[in-house]
């Protein structure tokens, strides 16, 4: 397993999965990857689902 993959596993928690199932979790990240990048972004924020919250001054 690669430092990116095993870095990202620890992160999400996953440390002793990708001990014992590297192949499974590697494709997990993989897949996630994937999915990541076919969302639609903008560079806009005005145009984002969800608008910045601000907090009202008195």
């Amino acid at each position: 397993m690669d430092e990116t993959t095993a870095a990202l596993a620890k992160a999400a928690g996953l440390a002793e999965t990708a001990a014992r199932f590297p192949a499974d979790v590697a494709e997990a990240l993989a897949s996630l990857a994937k999915h990541k990048a076919a969302l639609p972004r903008s560079s806009d924020p005005r145009l984002e689902p969800t608008p910045a919250h601000q907090v009202r001054r008195a």
